[in-house]
C-alpha cells in the first residue's frame, strides 16, 4: 500500500511537471535543481487545476479513471512537443 501512494505521487506529483520542464527549457537552459523544482511546481499547478477546469467546462466527474486521462494527456501532449522540437531540429540539420 505505501509502495502505491509512492508510486502513484511521484507519477502525478513530479511526471508530468517534468517532462513540461523539458519541453520548455533546453537542455543546458536550466540545472538539475531548478528542473526539479519546476517539474513539482508546475505538476501541482496543473494537474488540479486540468481537473477542475473539466469538471466546470465539460461537466466531467473527477475521479480516478479521469484523473489518470488527465495525467497521461498532459505528459502525452508535452512529449508530442519534444518529439516535434526534436524533428525539426534533425531536420535543419540535416539541411
Amino acid at each position: 500500500m505505501i509502495i502505491q501512494m509512492l508510486v502513484g505521487s511521484l507519477l502525478v506529483l513530479f511526471v508530468p511537471g517534468l517532462i513540461w520542464t523539458y519541453a520548455l527549457f533546453e537542455n543546458r537552459e536550466i540545472d538539475l535543481i531548478e528542473r526539479i523544482a519546476l517539474a513539482l511546481g508546475l505538476s501541482m499547478a496543473m494537474v488540479p487545476l486540468s481537473l477542475f477546469y473539466l469538471h466546470d467546462l465539460a461537466g466531467m466527474r473527477i475521479d480516478l479513471a479521469n484523473s489518470v486521462y488527465v495525467v497521461l494527456l498532459l505528459t502525452a501532449v508535452a512529449l508530442c512537443i519534444i518529439m516535434f522540437r526534436r524533428y525539426r531540429t534533425v531536420s535543419l540539420r540535416k539541411n
